[in-house]
């Protein structure tokens, strides 16, 4: 008879390919996917369980027992486990990173799990109701929350998070208890086992839709690509199939790429299924975060809205995995698990049989390929509700009208005649603060950062000039410190062009919307609040504009400056850029007055900015599918970087040049192993990058490859502080 497995294969937070085997006491149960604290070296640390055995390779007596099980089951289910070790196989990732990875940061840390306690929902009264019709609350914050919980007939019961999420406010609990001490709000504690029921939506959906959500319930295990046009409804299709899904009695998992979009879609979500909304993401203060992941694992939460990692959220029954902005590249991981989200999610459907619908409406080549050759399904939304359409792309040639200030005359007019109409005008510029060089135009002087390939950045109202890749900064200079000649500031950034209009349009009300405008919590959601607050407004920003927000006062869209994408080195620079022209036109014309998308180019005959059509995008990337098929790039082939980061450049170079050895001779038939050359930034940060460009039309012969070649060079004795890094389907070459 088999002896008993009474050891247990772990894996640690560490950067090792490897299990490490501790022995388990007697009055320790164990399954594989549970937390336990382990001796390891001088001190200890958490891991979790993978696999139980009977024997260990480790003599007996120098193996080391558990110390500990904080809870009596595991934290990471089967399948979850499953998905993570496919995971860090695909990635060729250290396994144990990639679980512990997955916890939240208090659960890795070995902190125990909270003790919850039922969120106190509020409901308007009818004198809550009688308040507002009446005008006695006056104050703007409590105008917002009573608006917000609907009128005297609706039953609507929300909990302070959502209130928080949908008012774009930071309310306090004392707040609301002083609405309540007023007779204006109700509290209420719901039962974790009978959360409310959703609010039913009143919306009629279209054809198109209706046609998408039954979709949901053909039965298909394919995942389903939800392609509609910007405005066409994709928000309530996924609340109605969420409904659905719901109903049987399983959770749905909902991701969408940046906590920049969360505010307006999760108060959506939150408010059709009151009490049941677990919101993920890094914003949350570290309590908050666990305490959100522990209702969603028992259960008492059957909805988790969250940004990348909250897909390795483990969710009781999973139903429904949703990927919004499917073609966002924020679901991929840049540095250490560089795992793409969407691809795991589904994966994740695959192993826990839910469906899984990628929204776009301007879709990756790859997901588009899938679904014209019917590896995925299609589902496609083509007009909006309200019948409006997507406006069409009108150009300005900067060849003939010059800018002044990233400003062309056609578009000032355009604008002129908006605001007239009481309409907002949203300008792009894809570049935040003042000047992006500061340079000498005497001598040819730049300043540039002493850590990298890159120039200072200049912001106003900032005496010090920044780099944006390192973080470093230094005075600025006035004069230059070669031949002491004034210095100009070149180049055109968010604040720049913000100032500008200020002078163009005094007295009109202008909010501008980047990463330096938002730093402070709550700051996003304030901005937001007013531009829907606003009527004829100008709204200056980066591509967090055309990040899924829905403003109907927006009658025109200028995009200041598209041309640096359509000529990158990138790979995916065009393919990007042509998303963001068409998400950004999208947010025009959404109300009864129309509108207009202005694109500032100097090259209006290119092909692509030919074909530029917001309401037909896969005619008009189709041209972009046939040059990836001519060149075997994805979706008609398989790539693969590796980098390689050293302190200085020669032993960077050299050690790429070995491990590009190691590929050429772990190559099978079918992969190119093109490099090492230097990275497109090639120093960041006082480190020196190469990198070396796998690229294959079968997949498996790439991972086979890598895998042999990845084992012989962790033979190799590399220098201290030399990093190797493997970035599988990158999203950006640079």
């Amino acid at each position: 008879m088999p002896a008993a497995p009474r050891i247990a294969r772990i894996a640690l937070d560490r950067p090792l390919d490897r299990l490490f085997d501790y022995r388990i006491p007697d009055a320790l149960s164990l399954a594989p996917g549970q937390r336990v604290r382990v001796p390891f070296g001088r001190g200890t640390t958490i891991g979790v369980v993978v696999e139980l055995a009977s024997t260990s390779e480790v003599p007996s007596g120098r193996l080391r027992a558990i110390l500990e099980a904080p809870e009596a089951e595991p934290l990471l289910g089967t399948r979850l486990l499953e998905l993570l070790q496919f995971g860090a196989r695909y990635y060729h990732h250290p396994l144990g990173e990639a679980l512990l990875g997955a916890l939240p940061p208090a659960v890795r840390h070995g902190d125990p799990l909270p003790a919850l306690t039922p969120e106190t929902l509020w409901r308007k009264t009818p004198e809550g109701a009688r308040a507002l019709a009446d005008g006695d609350a006056r104050g703007r914050r409590q105008q917002a929350v009573l608006r917000t919980l609907g009128n005297e007939n609706a039953a609507a019961a929300l909990d302070r998070a959502t209130l928080a999420a949908a008012t774009g406010l930071q309310l306090a609990p004392r707040e609301l208890h002083a609405l309540a001490q007023r007779g204006w709000l109700e509290a209420t504690t719901p039962d974790p086992e009978h959360p409310p029921p959703p609010n039913i939506s009143d919306h009629a959906l279209t054809p198109d839709q209706r046609a998408a959500v039954d979709a949901l319930a053909s039965g298909t295990s394919a995942p389903l690509l939800l392609e509609g046009v910007t405005g066409s409804g994709k928000t309530e299709v996924y609340l109605q199939m969420a409904e659905r899904v719901l109903a049987h009695g399983h959770a749905v998992l909902f991701l969408i790429p940046e906590i920049a979009l969360t505010p307006q879609l999760s108060a959506r979500i939150q408010q059709r299924f009151p009490g049941q909304v677990a919101l993920l993401h890094s914003g949350l203060a570290e309590g908050e975060r666990l305490r959100a992941w522990e209702a969603a694992r028992r259960g008492q939460r059957r909805i988790v809205v969250g940004t990348r990692s909250a897909l390795f959220t483990p969710l009781p029954d999973l139903g429904l995995i949703i990927v919004d902005e499917e073609h966002d590249s924020a679901f991929k991981q840049q540095d250490g698990f560089r795992y793409n989200a969407r691809d795991l999610a589904i994966k994740r459907g695959q192993l826990e049989q839910a469906a899984v619908v990628l929204g776009s409406a301007t879709p990756t080549l790859e997901s588009l390929h899938a679904a014209t050759t019917g590896r995925y399904g299609h589902a496609r939304l083509t007009t909006r509700p309200d019948g409006t359409h997507p406006p069409t792309v009108e150009t300005v040639d900067t060849r003939v009208h010059a800018p002044d200030e990233g400003l062309t005359d056609p578009l000032l007019d355009a604008m002129q005649q908006t605001l007239a109409a009481g309409h907002q005008c949203f300008l792009l510029l894809n570049r935040r603060g003042f000047a992006r060089v500061l340079a000498c135009d005497a001598c040819g002087w730049v300043a540039e950062c002493p850590d990298c390939d890159a120039r200072l950045t200049i912001h106003a109202h900032n005496p010090r000039a920044v780099c944006h890749l390192c973080g470093h900064h230094e005075l600025r200079p006035e004069r230059c410190p070669e031949c002491a000649e004034p210095l100009a500031q070149r180049g055109l950034g968010t604040q720049r062009l913000e100032q500008a209009l200020a002078r163009h349009f005094p007295g009109i009300p202008l909010i501008r919307l980047d990463r330096d405008s938002i730093r402070h919590k709550g700051a996003l959601e304030e901005a937001l609040d007013r531009i829907r607050r606003l009527d004829a407004a100008i709204v200056v920003g980066t591509q967090m504009l055309a990040k899924g927000h829905d403003f109907p006062q927006v009658g025109l869209v200028g995009v200041i400056d598209v041309d640096q994408g359509l000529f990158s080195v990138d790979l995916r620079a065009t393919e990007n850029t042509l998303q963001l022209i068409v998400q950004a036109a999208g947010r025009a014309g959404r109300g009864s007055g129309g509108g207009r998308v202005l694109l500032q180019t100097g090259h209006p005959d290119h092909p692509l900015i030919r074909g530029l059509n917001a309401a037909d995008y896969p005619a008009m990337v189709a041209p972009l599918l046939e040059e990836r098929e001519a060149a075997g790039m994805p979706p008609h082939g398989h790539l693969a970087l590796v980098r390689v980061e050293a302190g200085d450049a020669e032993t960077t170079r050299r050690h790429a040049e070995r491990i590009a050895t190691h590929l050429r001779n772990a190559a099978t038939e079918g992969l190119r192993v093109l490099g090492p050359a230097p990275a497109p930034r090639h120093r960041v940060n006082r480190r020196f990058r190469e990198q070396i460009l796998l690229q294959s039309t079968r997949r498996n012969p790439l991972h086979q490859s890598l895998a042999r070649a990845r084992h012989a060079w962790q033979a190799d004795d590399l220098p201290r502080g030399t990093r190797i890094a493997i970035d599988i389907d990158p999203v950006s070459l640079a």
